[in-house]
Formats: C-alpha cells, sequence, structure tokens
C-alpha cells in the first residue's frame, strides 16, 4: 500500500497536533517568561497558576528522570505515528473519528512535553488546583485521549 493512501483520512489525528502543541507551548512560554519558578498567582486558593519545573513524569513521580522520560517518550510518539499511520486499518476502532482524535491527543501531548524535555531538560507545569497534582495543556489532552481510548476498548471489546 502506498504511503499517500495510508495518509489518507488521517485529518482527526493531526488536527489536534495542530491546535494543541501551539497551544500548549504558547501557554509554557507565557508562564516561563512572567512566572519566577514557584510562584503562584494567587498565592492561595482553590484554582491558582503555579510555575512548576517536572524533571520526572505525571504527579511528579520520579525527579531527576528527565533522560528515561525524554527517550520513552520520542519511542511512544514514534510508535502511536506507526500505530495510526500503519496499523490503524487492523484495529478498526483507530480509524474511526474518536479513534483518530484520541490518538490525536495523546500524540499531541506526548509531543508537547517532549518538546520542553529537549529544549528545557524538563516539562513546565502551571494549572493547580488545590487537590490536584499541578499540570499543562499537554497533560491534559493526554489523559483525555486515553481516557477516550479507554472508553474504544471497552465498547469494542467487552468480552476481555
Amino acid at each position: 500500500m502506498q504511503l499517500r493512501e495510508q495518509l489518507k483520512g488521517l485529518g482527526l489525528y493531526f488536527l489536534p497536533l495542530l491546535v494543541l502543541v501551539p497551544l500548549d507551548q504558547i501557554t509554557k512560554f507565557w508562564v516561563r517568561t512572567n512566572f519566577y519558578v514557584g510562584e503562584s498567582r494567587p498565592p492561595e486558593g482553590f484554582f491558582r497558576l503555579t510555575y512548576l519545573q517536572n524533571t520526572g513524569a505525571s504527579f511528579g513521580i520520579f525527579q531527576d528522570g528527565a533522560t528515561f522520560f525524554t527517550i520513552f517518550s520520542t519511542i511512544s510518539l514514534l510508535v502511536m505515528l506507526a500505530v495510526i499511520v500503519l496499523m490503524r486499518r487492523m484495529i478498526p476502532f483507530l480509524d474511526t473519528k474518536t479513534g483518530k482524535i484520541a490518538m490525536g491527543l495523546v500524540s499531541a501531548g506526548t509531543l508537547g512535553n517532549l518538546i520542553d524535555r529537549y529544549n528545557l531538560g524538563f516539562v513546565v507545569d502551571f494549572i493547580n488546583f488545590s487537590f490536584w497534582p499541578t499540570f499543562n495543556v499537554a497533560d491534559s489532552a493526554i489523559v483525555v485521549g486515553a481516557l477516550l481510548l479507554a472508553f474504544l476498548i471497552l465498547v469494542n471489546y467487552k468480552d476481555l
């Protein structure tokens, strides 16, 4: 099968990448240029913007693992791209609108955080709800995409 045929119909996969990666990077740049590390605005409350530099994984676990997570994220992104381009017809729910958007969200989030890891050596986190670890736009995309994928798996493979 030719590459052109394999890429046909992938607009919904690439749309989240085209929208969310720039949004993620713009918001992180704004935080880096307007906040000191550890600064919160407002200083207290249910919702704050708090500039943190995360060298680990989600929720700040495995701090100082930037090199490992950079390599892992790069491989993950390449695998997701290969799956959506080369294997989506073998996994029918990935060839649906929801499947393409879900994979696009996970890929966009992974790429947004990977850009930080390559350029800064850490991921910029800044969205801070008092009851939850600080996160960013890319993290949100990954979580929403993963939840959509989990839903698709459950709906399509009820007998597992």
